[in-house]
């Protein structure tokens, strides 16, 4: 009988399961997830914006362009008034101070400064020079540049100043620590190249690597050709020819073309020059044959607008022919345009082969009937070291023109910023003659702030291009604030747009016309993480508004892209101001109110949410980057927002509207939220107009912008969604927790529902898999079943691993833990690669896509591979019930997970990585092969150069925000109910203890810190316990709790005897009662470690409540 009972609950508990896997589907966690955002608030603030009427504008494209364009190009003006000012104050100073300023090279008391990201003197400038300067010969600024440069401080986008001359004395402004002073020359660096000259350059070398140039001479030529190649920008294109016997060059596309001076380029010329050694004789002819096919190959398209520079270093005689008819010869067939300078080394030079080098540099075979002949310089050397110098001032030997307008670099990455920076020169005179240039850094950030902030709804963008082509910004290059995005040499505007129709427009930019055009484009939009989430292709009928930057120097570009038709929807309101309406995040800067507490690491407020504003919330968002706030600043916001202050301090009035209109979330968080909903662990609310609200109040990073965080990007994406984040670590100390966020939209009446606001929770993992069990039991059978969670990129939002694994290095794709279920998925259509094009690496970027269609929309059951797939409605989520199998430790992928996808190559079979494919790329044209039928990737969220304040101090003695009560919550399950427990297993050591819940900073990943690793009392638990009883006591109750037990056992068995001689049935042995018993005692629901629970803390009822 016994047998047939454990049968029967056996099958009545297996049968359960089987039920409970056939109605496994996303409908509970739809709910739940309904109910975790209205547990911060969603409805009831949607509920808010619903009763707003909104005034809809058109947007005015051309406007909006013109008057962008404009403040680009007065910011542009002020740089060339401030080296103006700065040019005339040298010249009229001739730099004839004996007094030495400051040196760069060694340390002086120098301060941290905001604005110039490192420490500096703003009282002093300092100088440094290269080994070949002599110091005797050095002359210095007076105080009257010193001044200048002061007075230019004014200029709020500028960074450092600087002067070269042709000495290469370098002086800067503020005075800082510079590195590599005995290395560094500016006359090598492009910013002062480029003022030398109108026009791009073509530079070609030819380099004897005969015998007579073996051992330290090479060396030197080489290092010297070297500097030449750093002269160079991405505009100038270069050649090296080697000679002995024969000339010889870099095979491949290099063989019969000059190339961009990329960092690509400028890495195979190094490696060339590298393998080369002197041997044989040198034959002139050969080398300038060779020399003059490249200008020849170049010269039918844009050899008129270009400088063509041959360089010619030989240390040894000439072996046959007459270079100087081949001169003749191929320099007139080009109308005499290139200029030739010879430089002659060593000690082993006769007179005829000097005089030779001095003819080929004056050309003396040459007519000018072909073209007016540009005599160069001969140059000869039996000091090696002066080599480098010599070669790498081959533009000091022109008629340097001096320009009255600044020149400008391309984009460069600044040494202290690490962000983008462009550098603006103006030539300098002494004597008539060009000395050298004046020069200023310029933020690029700030330069083009209003592209950077530009977003009139959610479609449209803008971007700069110069005359050349060359992209200077655009939303799908490196963000210019990003202090780890590398300089990019790709930077061909075809590369980003890619709408067939879009070269007339172009060629219009780089025209300097202005206009419009009505297109079909493609908008590329950021799903989250580049390399993660990928992107999304948006084609949308699109206006097109461009129009010249007119400036002194400037030869840019701006172009707008609109939506047809698109308007702007203002909040038809004006709400009045709340007292305590606004508390800024700066807890230094304005005092908050009581009780302070700790949340987490963070010193917080429990009484008020904290208000951060981003530059989205001025209305010149440049004024605010880069600015260090005050007392008084901060007191101005208050104050205006207060209605104590009439003057505006630059806010957006729609960012005001926005401060006011989100402000009675608060309410809903200190109270229902708050109370209902102890497991959150953050609250918060970002607007569109740069208003971000946090719950409870801390202070954020002073560079802080949701906008560039991936979360806000991955909920735009996917708006109206209830958007769940893979998990990661909480940098607040919080452990491993994921996020959930969701659009407040406007009503939509008349128009499209655009995004008003983003509302955002965060919560723990370890609450999130209890939640999982409370609602599917079968998924705490962790014997047979594994529940898991994917977005819809493919990332786990929920797994095993989450749970087992201490901490998290980054997102985890399904493809590196689940093999089995990721090749069903990709097999059946379901799982799907999405390449884009990574145009800064050359290579195919890949990223995953989950989408159900057709008869699939409500998931699928796959019986052979034990698995089914449930779409989790009103969510970028799915539910997975995996059947535990042998083989689960299958992998598609088995590099880390954690390993950037940009460094793994794609393997074979469908089922791979996250991970990339090589382009074919032409790098001798610096373009693709192919040019067309591409999506391009998008950029890459940037990291600021955030600096956190240290707050250890203010928190260490503080409460926690909210009660935890950690001791008295004796079960998982109800330990995870609040954000500030953990549930600890294990101690110091990995060794497993009787579970118990304690705060989470002292076990998160439920491992203790500490070595005391055990329960602490709750309440009367932790009265004295009375002293313990004599050991007679306990012998006494042995005694008779043993009589007893033998008194209870001889009734029993007379009672039994008794019924049996009466023939009664036994109910306790009867198998309709044994059913009967398995059905209501041992329902599934109850068996150990299976957790049921509402998701409120005190009932579904409340968590629901409607306080709108």
């Amino acid at each position: 009988m016994r047998g047939r009972f454990l049968l029967l609950c056996l099958f009545t508990l297996n049968l359960a399961v089987l039920q409970n896997a056939q109605e496994f589907n996303g409908d509970t966690p739809s709910s739940e997830l309904d109910k975790l955002v209205d547990s911060i608030g969603w409805s009831f603030l949607q509920g808010e914006y619903n009763k707003l009427g909104y005034k809809e504008t058109k947007i005015d494209g051309e406007k909006q362009v013109d008057e962008i364009a404009g403040k680009i190009g007065r910011r542009m003006l002020e740089v060339d008034n401030a080296l103006r000012k700065l040019k005339e104050a040298v010249e009229e100073d001739q730099l004839s101070s004996a007094n030495v300023p400051q040196d760069c090279c060694v340390d002086g008391d120098y301060q941290e400064s905001i604005r110039f990201r490192t420490q500096v003197s703003e009282h002093h400038l300092c100088y440094s020079k290269p080994d070949s300067a002599n110091q005797k010969d050095l002359r210095f600024p007076s105080n009257n540049v010193l001044s200048a440069m002061k007075s230019n401080l004014g200029v709020k986008h500028l960074q450092f100043q600087y002067i070269a001359n042709g000495s290469g004395l370098f002086i800067n402004y503020p005075a800082t620590k510079l590195t590599d002073c005995d290395t560094y020359d500016p006359r090598f660096r492009p910013f002062y190249v480029s003022t030398t000259t109108f026009f791009p350059r073509d530079v070609v070398v030819a380099l004897d690597i005969s015998n007579s140039m073996r051992g330290e001479k090479l060396n030197e030529a080489r290092r010297a050709v070297l500097t030449v190649m750093e002269t160079l920008s991405v505009k100038d294109r270069f050649g090296v020819v080697v000679f002995n016997d024969e000339a010889k060059t870099l095979d491949g596309c290099y063989e019969n073309q000059l190339v961009p001076a990329t960092s690509t380029t400028k890495k195979k010329f190094k490696d060339f020059l590298s393998s080369q050694s002197g041997d044989g004789g040198a034959d002139f002819g050969a080398a300038l044959r060779k020399a003059f096919m490249y200008f020849k190959a170049n010269s039918s398209v844009e050899g008129n607008g270009r400088d063509q520079i041959l360089l010619f270093l030989t240390g040894g005689e000439n072996i046959k022919g007459s270079p100087l008819e081949i001169i003749r010869d191929e320099n007139e067939a080009l109308q005499n345009r290139v200029v030739i300078h010879t430089f002659g080394i060593g000690t082993e030079l006769g007179i005829a082969e000097r005089e030779l080098l001095t003819n080929m540099a004056e050309q003396t075979m040459n007519n000018n009937s072909y073209g007016h002949v540009k005599i160069g310089k001969p140059v000869f050397l039996e000091n090696l070291n002066s080599l480098r110098e010599a070669m790498g001032t081959y533009y000091d030997y022109f008629s340097v023109p001096i320009s009255t307008h600044p020149t400008y670099t391309q984009p460069y990455k600044d040494f202290f910023t690490n962000e983008k920076i462009i550098t603006g020169c103006l030539p300098f005179a002494m004597s008539g003659a060009f000395s050298g240039v004046v020069c200023a850094d310029i933020l690029l950030s700030k330069m083009v702030a209003e592209i950077l902030y530009i977003k009139q709804e959610e479609f449209s963008y803008a971007f700069i291009i110069d005359g050349g082509k060359r992209t200077i910004v655009h939303p799908l290059l490196p963000d210019p604030r990003d202090v780890k995005a590398k300089d990019q040499d790709i930077n061909n505007i075809y590369n980003f747009e890619t709408s067939g129709d879009v070269s007339q427009i172009i060629d219009s930019m780089k025209k300097g016309s202005k206009g419009q055009k009505n297109l079909v484009t493609s908008i590329i939009e950021g799903r989250g993480e580049k390399y993660l989430d990928g992107s999304t292709k948006i084609t949308l009928k699109a206006v097109y508004y461009w129009t010249p930057i007119v400036a002194p120097g400037s030869n840019l570009s701006l172009c707008i892209v609109v939506e047809q038709n698109n308007t702007v929807a203002d909040i038809d309101f004006t709400p009045q101001p709340s007292s305590g309406d606004f508390l800024y995040h700066r807890w230094d800067l304005n005092q908050w109110p009581a009780p302070f507490c700790r949340h987490f690491n963070r010193y917080a407020t429990q009484a008020k949410s904290t208000v951060k504003l981003t530059p989205d919330a001025f209305n010149e968002a440049y004024s605010y980057t880069g600015v260090k706030e005050t007392e008084v600043r901060v007191k101005q916001y208050k104050d205006y927002l207060s209605g104590d202050l009439f003057t505006n301090p630059g806010l957006k009035a729609s960012a005001v509207k926005s401060i006011r209109l989100t402000y009675p979330i608060e309410k809903f968080w200190t109270t229902i939220s708050r109370k209902e909903a102890p497991y959150l662990v953050w609250r918060y609310v970002a607007t569109r107009d740069g208003v971000m609200r946090n719950y409870p109040g801390i202070r954020l990073t002073n560079d802080y912008d949701y906008k560039l965080r991936p979360w806000y990007h991955r909920t735009v994406a996917q708006k109206l969604l209830n958007v769940v984040s893979a998990p990661y670590e909480d940098s607040w100390g919080a452990g491993k927790i994921i996020s959930l966020t969701k659009t407040v939209s406007t009503r939509g009446a008349t128009h499209e529902k655009k995004i008003e606001a983003i509302l955002g929770t965060d919560l723990s993992i370890y609450y999130f898999n209890q939640l999982l069990e409370d609602k599917y039991p079968i998924c705490a059978n962790k014997t047979s079943y594994n529940c898991i969670v994917i977005d819809n990129s493919g990332f786990l939002v929920m797994h095993p691993h989450f749970i087992e694994t201490k901490s998290l290095k980054g997102q985890v794709h399904i493809a590196y833990l689940e093999g089995r279920i990721s090749r069903s998925l990709i097999k059946k259509g379901i799982m799907y690669r999405q390449p884009c094009r990574d145009t800064g690496n050359k290579k195919d970027q890949f990223t995953y896509r989950v989408k159900l269609g057709g008869t699939e929309l409500n998931g699928i059951v796959d019986s052979e591979e034990g698995y089914q797939l449930r779409p989790v409605s009103g969510s970028n989520v799915f539910l997975i019930l995996k059947q535990k199998h042998k083989n689960d430790e299958d992998k598609c992928c088995h590099v880390e997970y954690f390993r950037d996808p940009s460094s793994v190559q794609c393997g074979a079979g469908q089922c791979t990585c996250l991970c990339y494919t090589d382009l074919s790329f032409n790098e001798c044209k610096n373009q693709y092969a192919i040019m067309g039928g591409f999506v391009p990737c998008n950029s890459q969220l940037p990291t600021l150069r955030s600096v956190s304040t240290p707050e250890e101090d203010l928190v260490s003695n503080l409460p926690t925000c909210f009660p935890t009560n950690c001791a008295c919550r004796k079960t998982e399950r109800e330990c995870f109910r609040t954000s500030g427990c953990s549930w600890c297993t294990s101690d110091t050591h990995g060794n497993l203890v009787d579970g118990f819940c304690d705060l989470k900073e002292l076990c998160p990943y439920q491992q203790c810190l500490k070595d005391e690793c055990s329960g602490k009392c709750c309440g009367s638990e932790c009265n004295s316990p009375p002293p313990p009883p004599e050991p007679g006591f306990y012998i006494g109750v042995s005694v008779g709790a043993g009589l007893f037990v033998i008194v209870l056992i001889i009734v029993v068995v007379l009672i039994i005897r008794k019924q049996r001689n009466r023939g009664t049935d036994d109910t306790y042995l009867d198998p309709t009662f044994d059913n009967q018993i398995c059905n209501d005692k041992e329902d599934y629901n109850t068996m150990p470690n299976y957790y049921v629970a509402d998701l409120s803390a005190h009932s579904e009822e409340s968590i629901n409540t409607n306080t709108s």
